[in-house]
Order: structure tokens, then sequence, then C-alpha cells
């Protein structure tokens, strides 16, 4: 699974829809977050959240939203296959901070630049004593989903509201070339050859 969560704090919806080239979808009823390819909803505080599973960029779009407010813009992006997520935090347009979980880090299981808020600190040492208590858990995955949801009130594996309103991409919306992906079927295919060797090894008379 791949999404991507963008906030923008004190400014209309319209506003951030046309900065981001997307429009709700005509007739369109509203859904959960994971119902459309675009997807957003407003929240308390003046929060408005847009999301997608596969289309929106978060270096690229989260700028574009955070132009637009001179207050909080934040989002994140996360990749359940390998377990890669990152954060980043605007004020008044210009980048605050960034938080990046890579799992092949192992020294450095939560990257931290700039000035984030204090309770990432929180965040991050909840997860890493969780994740040693538990091995083979990835906790860190969870934590810039986790700052963002401080920020927003979005939490992007507990929502369950139905009043997301479903988007679609505008003529001015830029078209961004397609991230590669990696492929699977050769893990899978050396599986199936490995089982099969060991079959017939237990099969030889």
């Amino acid at each position: 699974m791949r999404a991507t969560l963008i906030g923008a704090q004190g400014i209309e919806l319209e506003v951030v829809l046309a900065a981001l080239g997307l429009e709700p979808i005509p007739g369109a009823p509203t859904g959960d977050w994971v119902d459309c390819d675009y997807s957003c909803r407003t929240f308390p505080g003046g929060w408005i959240v847009v999301t997608s599973q596969l289309n929106l960029d978060l270096a690229t779009d989260l700028e574009l939203a955070a132009s637009t407010t001179d207050q909080m813009a934040v989002g994140c992006e996360m990749y359940s296959i390998p377990m890669h997520s990152y954060a980043h935090g605007y004020r008044n347009g210009q980048l605050e901070w960034s938080v990046t979980h890579d799992p092949d880090d192992e020294a450095r299981p939560l990257a931290v630049e700039g000035t984030p808020p204090a309770i990432v600190a929180e965040l991050g040492a909840k997860a890493l004593k969780a994740q040693a208590d538990e091995d083979g858990v990835d906790f860190a995955f969870d934590v810039p989903m986790q700052l963002v949801a401080h920020y927003t009130g979005f939490v992007y594996d507990e929502d369950e509201a139905t009043d997301w309103v479903r988007l679609r991409a505008t003529a001015a919306r830029p078209v961004r070339p397609e991230r590669p992906r990696r492929s699977l079927w050769w893990p899978l295919l050396l599986i199936g050859l490995l089982f099969l060797v060991l079959w017939r090894w237990w099969t030889i008379p």
C-alpha cells in the first residue's frame, strides 16, 4: 500500500484544491478516504486533509498546498512495502521539519531534520521501546503518520468517516511521471522453485 496525506490549515477548501489541480466529482457520493483516487475532508482547527493512494506527490504537492496558507501545512507518505514513511511540516510556506523512517537504517530508524514539535521525541521513544519489547514489529513506521495526525486529527488506520468528498484531477493538474514500482514476481518465483526442489528431494527414493 502507498498513501499520501496532505493537510493545510487556515485556508478555504477551494483554494487548496485549486493549488493541487483537483476538484470535487459532480454528483459523486461521499465515502471512505480510500474510495477514490483523491479524497478530501475538513477537520477541527481549520484543517483540510487531501488524500490519495497513488497520485499525490509529497515533495511537490505539499509545497503547493503550503504556498496557499500563512499557517501550517503538513503531509506524509507511506509505503507499507517496504515500510518506508516520511513527513514534512511547513509554516508560512517554508519547510520547518522532516521526519523519515527507513527500515534499512538500524542505527537511525527515525531521521529528524529541522525543528519539529516536541511530541516527535515522545512518539519516537514510545515506538522504539515497543519495537524492542516486540521484536519483528516495525512500530517506528507509524511515527511520521502519527506526527501528521497530531496536527490534523486524521488517523489513517483508525478513520471510519464516510463523508470524504471524492475528487478528480483538473486540466490544470500537472502530469507527473509515474514512479517505478517494485516487482514482486521474482521473489515469489524463487520461493516456488525452492519448494519444488525440496519436494523433489523428499520424494526421491
